[in-house]
C-alpha cells in the first residue's frame, strides 16, 4: 500500500483533503498531515511518503522551498501543488523542481482521485522496471563475485554503465554469515538491518554488502544478537575498511579461506576475518592426537558407566579441544567415532537404556544427523550433551541399588586385572562381602556368573590381540590370564568353533 502526505495551512482545507477522499479505495494505505513545509519535511523524513500534495503560500516554509528540499532527499516521490488562478508564476518555478502535476483551488474530490488514479499507475510502471533493473544488478554483481569464467571488468563496467555513475563513488563493506546452505536471509532480517543494500550467495555462506556509513563491526554484533534471538545458529564475520568491487574475488576468495575456523565461532560473537585467517585448522591430527583421542574415548564410556558425570565432561572437554585444533570433517568425524563408541559399548546390548533413545535426541536428531547437519560445533557440542545426561542419568540412577555397585566392582576388577589370576575369593576379599553372595548379587545383576563373564572377557581380549597383533598364541594365552596353552586352546575352540591360528587366518 502507498502513502500520502497533505500539506496544507489552511485547517479546512487539510481535513477535506484527509477525511472527504476515500484513499483506502485509490490503494492509500496511510494518509498524514502537516500545516507548513517545516513540519512537513520532518514528516517525510519519518514516514516517507509516496505521494505529496501540498499548498504553495504557507507560514514557516512555503511549499515551492519544502519541495526542493524534498527532491534533494527523494528523487522517486510524486509532488502535486494545490494551487489558485494567481500563482502561476509558482507553479512555473515548481515544475522546473519537477513537480508531477498541480490542481487548481477550489478544487474537488474527483479532481484529487483522478490525479492519484494515473499518479498510481506511474508508481507501478516504475516499481517494475526499478524491479527489473535492481534483478539485472543483482546478477551482475553476482557474476562479478562468483562467476569466475567471465573477466571482472566487463562485468564492472557493464554495472556502472547501468548505474550510470563512476566506479570511484561505488563502496562498501562485508559481513559473511557462514552456514547459511543456499538460502538467503528472510525479509524480516533486511528490514531489521536496513544496512544491506546486496547479498551474494555461496556454497554454506552468504556475503552481504553494506553501505559505507555504518560501522562494519557495530552492525555484525547487532546482527550476531538478532541471529542469536531468532534461533539461528550462524557464524558472523565482519571485513574491515571500504572497498571496490574490483575487490569482489579477492573478499570471496578470504571468505571461503576461513570457513573452516568459522565452523567454531561462537554464535553470539562476531569475529574479524583477519583474525579468523590466523587461525587456520588442521587438515588431518597427529599419531599421538589420535592415540589421545582413542584414550579418551574408552575413558568418557567407562565414566559414564560409573555415573560420573563431573570426570565424563571434564574428559569430553579434553577430547572435543583436540577435535577443534583439526577442519570441520575430521571434528565431525572424531564425534561421530566417540557416539558409536558410546552407542556399542553401553547402549546398543541395554534394552533398557536403549529404550531412552528419543530423550537421546537433540531436537529430534541423532548426533550423527547433528555432526552432518550443523552450522557449528556448538550446535553439535549441545547435542552431544543432551545424548550424555540421559545416559548419566540412567547410570546414576543404577549407583543408588547397592548391587548393581558390587556387579560394576566385579566388572572393573576383572578390566584391570584379567591378565593375572583371578578368583571369587579374591574378589569378595577387595569387596569385603562373602565369596557366595558376591556370586549370587553378580548372576542376578548381570545374567552370567563370574566364571563365564571372566571367560568371555579373556576370550574377546584374546581375539584382539590375535587380529591386531603377530604374537604367538602361546603369548596370546599367556597375556589375557591363561599359563596353559593347551587349555586356552580348548575353551578357544569350544567358544568359537575353531582353534586360534583358524580363527587369526579366517577360516
Amino acid at each position: 500500500m502507498y502513502k500520502v502526505l497533505l500539506v496544507d495551512d489552511e485547517r479546512l482545507e487539510l481535513n477535506t483533503l484527509k477525511n472527504y477522499v476515500d484513499w483506502k479505495k485509490l490503494g492509500i494505505g496511510a494518509v498524514y498531515t502537516a500545516n507548513n513545509g517545516l513540519q512537513a519535511l520532518e514528516t517525510a523524513d519519518f514516514k516517507k511518503p509516496d505521494i505529496v500534495f501540498t499548498d504553495i503560500r504557507m507560514p514557516v516554509m512555503d511549499g515551492i522551498e519544502f519541495a526542493k528540499q524534498l527532491r534533494e532527499k527523494d528523487k522517486r516521490v510524486k509532488i502535486i501543488f494545490l494551487t489558485g488562478y494567481d500563482e502561476m508564476d509558482f507553479i512555473r518555478q515548481a515544475f522546473r523542481l519537477s513537480a508531477t502535476d498541480y490542481i487548481l483551488k477550489p478544487f474537488l474530490v474527483e479532481d484529487i482521485e483522478r490525479v492519484v488514479k494515473g499518479i498510481l499507475v506511474s508508481l507501478e510502471q516504475e516499481q517494475t522496471v526499478s524491479h527489473s533493473r535492481v534483478h539485472a544488478e543483482r546478477k551482475i554483481i553476482d557474476n562479478i563475485f562468483k562467476d569466475d569464467m567471465q573477466p571482472a571488468e566487463t562485468l564492472i563496467g557493464q554495472f556502472f554503465a547501468m548505474e550510470n555513475r563512476e566506479e570511484d563513488t561505488f563502496r562498501y563493506s562485508v559481513i559473511g554469515l557462514y552456514g547459511k546452505s543456499g538460502n538467503p536471509p528472510e525479509k524480516d532480517f533486511f528490514r531489521e538491518f536496513p544496512e544491506v543494500f546486496y547479498y551474494v550467495e555461496l556454497q554454506e555462506l552468504n556475503l552481504l554488502l553494506l553501505k559505507t556509513s555504518v560501522e562494519c563491526h557495530d552492525v555484525a554484533e547487532s546482527m550476531a544478537a538478532y541471529l542469536y534471538k531468532n534461533q539461528e545458529n550462524l557464524g558472523v564475520v565482519y571485513m574491515e575498511g571500504e572497498h571496490r568491487l574490483a575487490e569482489a574475488r579477492i573478499i570471496r576468495g578470504r571468505f571461503e579461506k576461513a570457513a573452516d575456523a568459522a565452523f567454531y565461532l561462537d554464535s553470539l560473537t562476531p569475529a574479524s576475518l583477519s583474525e579468523l585467517l590466523r587461525g587456520e585448522k588442521k587438515a588431518e591430527l597427529a599419531e599421538e592426537e589420535r592415540k589421545k583421542l582413542h584414550i579418551l574415548r574408552k575413558d568418557i564410556t567407562s565414566q559414564l558407566s560409573h555415573g560420573d558425570s563431573q570426570l565424563c565432561f571434564e574428559r569430553l572437554e579434553d577430547y572435543l579441544n583436540i577435535c577443534r585444533e583439526a577442519c570441520p570433517s575430521i571434528y565431525k568425524n572424531n564425534i561421530i567415532r566417540l557416539y558409536n563408541h558410546i552407542n556399542d559399548e553401553l547402549v546398543i546390548e541395554n534394552e533398557e537404556l536403549a529404550r531412552q533413545y528419543p530423550a537421546m535426541r537433540f531436537q529430534g536428531k541423532t548426533i550423527v544427523q547433528l555432526a552432518e547437519e550443523a552450522n557449528n560445533d556448538s550446535q553439535i557440542k549441545e547435542g552431544l550433551i543432551q545424548y550424555l545426561n540421559v545416559i548419566l542419568t540412567w547410570y546414576c540412577s543404577l549407583q543408588e541399588n547397592a548391587n548393581y555397585r558390587v556387579v560394576v566392582y566385579v566388572e572393573d576388577y576383572i578390566e584391570n586385572h584379567y591378565m593375572e589370576p583371578i578368583s571369587v575369593e579374591m574378589i569378595a576379599s577387595e569387596i569385603g562381602l562373602s565369596p557366595n553372595y558376591v556370586r549370587s548379587i553378580f548372576k542376578s545383576g548381570s545374567g552370567m556368573t563370574i566364571k563365564n563373564y571372566l571367560s568371555e572377557y579373556r576370550l574377546d581380549k584374546a581375539c584382539k590381540l590375535l587380529k591386531n597383533t603377530s604374537a604367538k598364541v602361546s603369548r596370546v594365552a599367556s597375556m589375557v590370564g591363561y599359563d596353559n596353552v593347551s587349555y586356552f586352546c580348548a575353551i578357544f575352540q569350544k567358544r568359537f568353533g575353531k582353534t586360534p591360528n583358524e580363527w587369526r587366518r579366517g577360516l
